[in-house]
C-alpha cells in the first residue's frame, strides 16, 4: 500500500529529453499540498513559445504555428504570379484550380516528405498521367523559369516511374537551362532548380549545389519554400562532411535552425529537440552576434529560461547555496549589459534570472515588462509571495487569472479518472491547457491565503486540481455554503445524477449496486462536484437532500439505510426488531460506505475507490515544516533542513479544516461506524445467542486488520458474553477474532426511484 504522498510526476520536458516512468499509477499533482510551490516558475514550453516568435519581415506568409505544407505555399505564391498574367478573376481562379490538380499529382509521386500536402489535397489526387496531360496548356501562360522548371520535374517524374537514367539527365539540362536565363527572368523558380540539382547530383556534387541554394536565397531570388534556409541547416550541422560547410558560420546555421522550426518545416519540431542545445554556450564574439540579431536574441532568451529551470530542477523557488552554470551566469549578464528595450524580450530576461534564483535582477526587469502580461504577472505575484506580501500576490495572480481565457475544458476535473495512470508530458498540444491549469492554480493557492475560499474552490474547479477543489468543497466551505454558491450559479449546479446501466433490468439489490459502482472506474454518469456534495450531505445526516442528487439505485440504497437507521432508533419497537434494522444498517454501511459517505480526499481518498492511502491534506497544511513525501526526518535534524511554507495556513483555515473534517479521522471511517451500528445492535441482542456472536465477530473482522485497538472491544464482547458458543469459544482459543465469511445482500424497493 502507498504510505504518505503520491501524485503524478508531471513530466516536463528537461534538457531535450522526458523522464520515464516506470511504472503507475500516477496521481495528479495538487498544488495546496506543496509548501513552495507557488514559487515555481509558469509552465514553460520551448517550442510552443518559439511559435509565438515573429518572424523578420519577408520570410513567410503563411499562418504562425502551423505546419507548412509544401503546396499551400506554392499555391500562395502562384496567386501572386498570376495576378497580372490573368487579370479575369474566374478565368484566373479556373486555371489555378487545374494547376493545383498537377501540382497535387506532381507532388505526390515526386515528394516522400510528411509535409507535402493536406489530406484534403492527397485525397483528391489524379493519376499522374491524367495530370500531365494537361501540362503544356497550363505552361503557356507562366513566367518562363517556371515553365522550365515543370518540363524538368515531368521528365524527371516519368523517368523515375521507368528508371530511365537517360531521361533523369534531360530533367537536369532542364533545370540548368533555367540557371542560365538572365537573372530579371529566373526570379520565381531559380532556388527551386539548384534545390532539384542538389537532389538529382552524385554524393561529391551535392555541397556545391546547397551552396548554390543558400547563395540564390542570399541574393534575393524568390523562395517560398524556404530551400536557402533548408540548405543552410544541411551544410552546417555538426555532422556535415561537406567541404562547403565552412562557408556557413556557426550564427547562421542556429539562426536557420530556429527558422526552419519556427516555420514549421518538414521534421522541424523534431529535429528542435535536438538542435537547440547545440551552439548554446558562452562565448564573447558568439553572444554579441546572437544578441545583436533580433530573432537569435529571442531564441536565446528563450533557451535561458529553460536552461535555467533544468539547472534549477526541485529547487526552483526556493534560496539556494548553489550557483546556476558558468555559461548560464554569463548568457544573462550579457543579456543584461545589452540594454534590451522590448517589452516582451525584459520580461523572458526577467523569467530566465527568476528560474536562476536571481530575484532581486527578476524584479528589476520585471519593471520594463508589459503590464498586463500574463507571465510578468505571475512572476511578480509570485516574488510577492516569496517576500510573504499575501496582498500583493493577490493584486497581481487576480489581474492575471482575469486576463485567461474561458476555455471548452473547464470540467477538466472529470478527466483525472482517465489520465491518472499516465504521465502527461507537455507538448504543442495541450501546452496552453496546462499552461493555464498551472497559473489558475497559483491563483487558487493566494485565494487559499486569504481566506477567500469559495472564490478559490471556482478557480480549482476551472482546472485540472480536482483534489485541491475536493479539499475546499469538503473542509473549508458549509454544507450551507455549497448550496448557497450552487443556487448563485458561482458553482456547478447540482442536478440529479443518472448512471446508464450496461445489463438488462432485473431486481434492484445491494449485491447488484456493489457490482456496479464498487470497482476502480467511478461508473459514467456521476458527475464528479454533484457526488462529492451528494456524499456529504448524507454523511452529515441530510439524507433526502442527498437522495435527490445521487442516481436512482444508489439513492435506494441510502432510503433504505436511512429507513433501517431510523427503525433502530425507535424506542417503541421490540429491542429485536432494532438490533435487526441496526445490524442492516452497519451491514450496508460497510458495504457501500466509500459511495454514500466516503471522503473524496482524506481519510479515504474516494476519488480512487479508497484503494491508495494518500496524504490528507488538512493534516500537512497544519504542519510549521514540511518534508518530501519519502523522508521522515529524525528527531536531531534541526527545522531549517526542512521545508518552511510560503503562505501558511490561516487560522480560518485550520479551523474550518477541523470543524468539518471526519469526526473518526481514519481511513475508511465508514467502516467504524458501521463497526458502531453494529456494537448498537448487539447490545439490543441477547447473551449466549448464535446471532449476537456472529454480529460481534463480523463487526470485529471489518476493524481488526487496520486497527487491532478498535477490533478489541468487539473481541472480548464475543468471549465474554457468548462463552458457550462455538465462533466465542473458537475466539478465545486463537486469543483474537477468527476469520468470518461475511455474506450480505439485501432485496431494495424499486417504487419511486425516479427522481
Amino acid at each position: 500500500m502507498i504510505k504518505k504522498r503520491r501524485r503524478l510526476l508531471f513530466v516536463l520536458v528537461m534538457l531535450g529529453t522526458a523522464t520515464v516512468l516506470a511504472c503507475g499509477p500516477f496521481f495528479p499533482e495538487d498544488a495546496l499540498d506543496q509548501p513552495r510551490g507557488i514559487l515555481r516558475p509558469p509552465v514553460f514550453h520551448f517550442q510552443s513559445e518559439l511559435s509565438r516568435v515573429p518572424l523578420p519581415d519577408g520570410i513567410s506568409r503563411h499562418p504562425a504555428g502551423t505546419p507548412a505544407y509544401t503546396l499551400d505555399l506554392e499555391m500562395m505564391e502562384m496567386e501572386d504570379i498570376m495576378a497580372g498574367r490573368m487579370p479575369d478573376k474566374a478565368a484566373r481562379e479556373a486555371w489555378m484550380s487545374r494547376y493545383r490538380m498537377l501540382r497535387r499529382a506532381m507532388i505526390h509521386y515526386g515528394d516522400d516528405s510528411e509535409q507535402k500536402m493536406q489530406k484534403a489535397d492527397t485525397d483528391a489526387v489524379v493519376p499522374w498521367a491524367k495530370a500531365r496531360a494537361g501540362l503544356p496548356a497550363m505552361a503557356a501562360v507562366l513566367p518562363e523559369d517556371v515553365k522550365l522548371y515543370l518540363e524538368g520535374a515531368a521528365i524527371w517524374l516519368d523517368a523515375v516511374s521507368n528508371t530511365d537514367e537517360a531521361a533523369k539527365l534531360k530533367a537536369r539540362v532542364s533545370w540548368l537551362n533555367l540557371l542560365k536565363l538572365p537573372e530579371d527572368q529566373r526570379r520565381w523558380r531559380s532556388t527551386w532548380a539548384a534545390w532539384m540539382l542538389f537532389r538529382s547530383s552524385s554524393r561529391n556534387e551535392e555541397g556545391r549545389w546547397l551552396k548554390e541554394v543558400r547563395r540564390l536565397h542570399l541574393a534575393g531570388f524568390k523562395d517560398c519554400l524556404h530551400l536557402g534556409i533548408e540548405a543552410t541547416y544541411i551544410l552546417g550541422r555538426a555532422n556535415s562532411d561537406y567541404p562547403e560547410r565552412i562557408e556557413v558560420s556557426t550564427v547562421e546555421w542556429k539562426r536557420a535552425s530556429m527558422l526552419r522550426a519556427r516555420l514549421g518545416l518538414n521534421h522541424a519540431e523534431e529535429n528542435l529537440r535536438h538542435d537547440r542545445w547545440l551552439l548554446t554556450e558562452w562565448g564573447g564574439d558568439f553572444a554579441r552576434q546572437v544578441i545583436a540579431d533580433p530573432l537569435l536574441r529571442r531564441v536565446q532568451l528563450l533557451h535561458l529560461i529553460e536552461v535555467a529551470q533544468s539547472a534549477a530542477g526541485e529547487e526552483i523557488g526556493m534560496q539556494r547555496e548553489s550557483s546556476p552554470p558558468d555559461s548560464l551566469t554569463k548568457w544573462l549578464t550579457s543579456m543584461e549589459e545589452a540594454s534590451i528595450k522590448d517589452q516582451k524580450e525584459a520580461l523572458w530576461l526577467a523569467w530566465a534570472l527568476y528560474n536562476a534564483a536571481k530575484y532581486e535582477e527578476a524584479r528589476r526587469w520585471l519593471g520594463l515588462a508589459p503590464a498586463d502580461d500574463v507571465d510578468a504577472l505571475s512572476l511578480r505575484g509570485k516574488l510577492a509571495a516569496m517576500r510573504g506580501d499575501r496582498r500583493e500576490a493577490e493584486s497581481h495572480l487576480k489581474r492575471m487569472a482575469a486576463l485567461l481565457q474561458p476555455a471548452g475544458d473547464q470540467k477538466k476535473s472529470a478527466e483525472e479518472l482517465s489520465v491518472r495512470d499516465e504521465a502527461d508530458p507537455l507538448s504543442a498540444q495541450n501546452y496552453a491547457r496546462i499552461r493555464r491549469h498551472k497559473l489558475l492554480g497559483d491563483w487558487g493557492v493566494v485565494q487559499v491565503s486569504r481566506n477567500d475560499f469559495a472564490g478559490a474552490l471556482q478557480t480549482f474547479l476551472r482546472t485540472d486540481y480536482w483534489r485541491d477543489a475536493a479539499y475546499i468543497a469538503e473542509r473549508l466551505l458549509s454544507v450551507e455554503e455549497l448550496l448557497s454558491l450552487s443556487r448563485a450559479g458561482r458553482l456547478p449546479e447540482l442536478k440529479p445524477m443518472v448512471v446508464p446501466d450496461k445489463e438488462p433490468p432485473g431486481r434492484l439489490s445491494i449485491s447488484a449496486v456493489t457490482a456496479k459502482y464498487v470497482q476502480w472506474e467511478r461508473p459514467q454518469g456521476l458527475e464528479p462536484f454533484t457526488y462529492l456534495v451528494a456524499r456529504r450531505l448524507a454523511r452529515e445526516g441530510y439524507y433526502k437532500d442527498a437522495m435527490r442528487l445521487l442516481p436512482a439505485d444508489l439513492s435506494a440504497v441510502l432510503n433504505r439505510y436511512m429507513t433501517e437507521l431510523h427503525r433502530g432508533r425507535k424506542t417503541s419497537l421490540p429491542q429485536a426488531d432494532r438490533a435487526e434494522a441496526l445490524w442492516t444498517a452497519a451491514q450496508i454501511e460497510r458495504r457501500l460506505g466509500m459511495e454514500l459517505f466516503g471522503f473524496e480526499t482524506g481519510p479515504d481518498h474516494a476519488l480512487y475507490g479508497g484503494s491508495f492511502e494518500l496524504s490528507d491534506f488538512a493534516e500537512l497544511r497544519r504542519q510549521p515544516f514540511w518534508t518530501p513525501w519519502w523522508w521522515t526526518p529524525s528527531k536531531t535534524e534541526q527545522a531549517n533542513e526542512l521545508e518552511r511554507p510560503v503562505l501558511t495556513a490561516t487560522t480560518d483555515e485550520l479551523w474550518r479544516s477541523k470543524h468539518y473534517g471526519p469526526r473518526i479521522n481514519e481511513r475508511f471511517h465508514y467502516r467504524y461506524t458501521a463497526a458502531e451500528l453494529a456494537h448498537r445492535a448487539s447490545l439490543l441482542m441477547p447473551d449466549e445467542d448464535e446471532k449476537t456472536a456472529m454480529v460481534l465477530g463480523i463487526a470485529g473482522n471489518w476493524l481488526k486488520n487496520r486497527d487491532p485497538k478498535a477490533a478489541d472491544r468487539f473481541y472480548k464482547s464475543l468471549v465474554l458474553r457468548n462463552p458457550s458458543i462455538p465462533l466465542a469459544q473458537k475466539a478465545e482459543r486463537k486469543r483474537w477474532l477468527p476469520p468470518i465469511d461475511w455474506q450480505f445482500d439485501l432485496e431494495l424497493e424499486t417504487p419511486g426511484l425516479a427522481h
